[in-house]
């Protein structure tokens, strides 16, 4: 589970930079084309003369971060396309020393042009900022502090080695930048925090949905979870399926524990893959059979009809099984009934399970039993019959019958 929840959070983290690259991109696409529209429709002819718009500032800076973005993303591109998620962290660390490095070497550029304007006291600063507060999605605190501390030692270079003071205001600026850093890496830390509550949770439900799947069906496993663990009993109209291999208890008593093992294996192999196809619900496995239910919890058109063509897809499968050897000789005995039946949890609060309860079942079961007497694989009640819309598929009556412990007469009919 841990190696799924890494990959999780590393496709997540590559997401959040390839946003972070993109924002910065469209900031300072914003920023040209402003400036474009500035210099054909603006009125202002001295407007190109201004320091903070020389050739430098404005178009040099924004063109060089843009094509480091892009670089960047590119960079970004190739490693997903080569399924390699995680970002390497000295990479990281570097795309922030350039990014402020090229930042700072522009601002330096432009003092050096301009001694008699002070860039530090116009808009250029604010940008260091939009990398500090834009270094959260990275959600690494030590990236963020890095950058907050690059942007805080670059402005202190510029203002006592470029302009030859320092003063109190200047160094108010320098601490601003460096508490950038850490609130921002804070805010990281607390979202990367969540992140990984959150995707934690969710591997630890994909896993519960997992073992429900396995021991129950995935479709009560996944009623169960959106419930809270509640489902309440209700009526549906459901077809009951029996399975039960014959002769099985003598198969036991000549083979070893994992020999049965492996032959149960294999056996309720073919039946969960043909009873999932035709979105059945196994119950319970039974030593040598197994009970299976169509149209509960979640409700189907004609169960009868679906269950009809899940028992011959098992019968052949089965068959062909045997031809090649994965499975011993086995004859199974498969009884089906359609009736209503009452749905849902039964139990205490303390211990559950998903039943189906209802005279459909105790019939489908005596109809199963009833294989034995007609030599028969499969046998469905004239319910079952009556609902088969497949023509290829014909149901022959067999018998009327009392069946053991009811008083009621049943129709009897064999389909295979």
């Amino acid at each position: 589970m841990q190696l799924v929840f890494q990959r999780q959070f590393n496709e997540h983290l590559l997401r959040s930079e390839r946003r972070r690259t993109l924002i910065l991109i469209s900031i300072f696409l914003f920023g040209l084309s402003y400036q474009v529209i500035n210099i054909f429709f603006s009125k202002q002819k001295d407007a190109v003369a201004d320091p903070v718009r020389s050739f430098t500032a404005t178009w040099l800076a924004p063109i060089l971060i843009i094509l480091l973005e892009l670089w960047f993303l590119l960079y970004l591109r190739v490693r997903s396309g080569m399924k390699k998620k995680q970002i390497p962290i000295v990479v990281q660390y570097i795309n922030v020393a350039l990014e402020i490095g090229l930042l700072s070497t522009i601002i330096i550029t432009v003092a050096k042009q301009h001694r008699s304007f002070n860039v530090l006291q116009s808009p250029a600063v604010f940008v260091y900022f939009l990398f500090i507060i834009l270094s959260t999605l990275r959600l690494n605190f030590g990236l963020s502090f890095f950058c907050g501390l690059l942007a805080s030692f670059f402005y202190f270079i510029i203002s006592y080695f470029i302009y030859d003071h320092f003063t109190f205001t200047d160094s108010l600026k320098v601490i601003v930048l460096s508490l950038s850093g850490v609130a921002a890496g804070l805010v990281a830390r607390q979202i990367r925090s969540g992140i990984n509550k959150l995707l934690q949770e969710a591997e630890k439900r994909h896993k519960v949905e997992n073992i429900f799947g396995q021991q129950i069906s995935m479709e009560i496993a996944e009623k169960i979870l959106k419930s809270d663990g509640k489902i309440e009993s209700k009526r549906m109209n459901v077809a009951i399926m029996f399975i039960d291999i014959r002769n099985f208890t003598q198969f036991a008593s000549s083979r070893s524990p994992e020999e049965i093992v492996q032959y149960q294996n294999a056996f309720f192999g073919i039946v969960v893959t043909s009873i999932s196809k035709y979105n059945g619900i196994i119950n319970q496995f039974l030593g040598d059979g197994c009970m299976i239910t169509f149209g509960a919890p979640v409700a189907m058109e004609n169960p009868g009809s679906v269950a009809v063509e899940a028992a011959l897809e098992i019968l052949q499968k089965i068959e062909t099984a045997m031809g090649n050897y994965s499975l011993e000789d086995t004859r199974v005995g498969i009884g089906i009934h359609i009736g209503d039946a009452v749905t849902g949890n039964i139990g205490t609060e303390f211990r559950q399970q998903y039943s189906i309860t209802g005279n459909v079942v105790i019939v489908a079961s005596r109809i199963e039993q009833l294989n034995k007497q007609y030599d028969s694989r499969i046998l469905v009640s004239e319910a079952i019959a009556r609902s088969i819309k497949n023509p290829s598929v014909s149901a022959e009556f067999m018998d009327t019958v009392v069946l053991k412990g009811m008083h009621d007469l049943f129709r009897i009919y064999k389909v295979a």
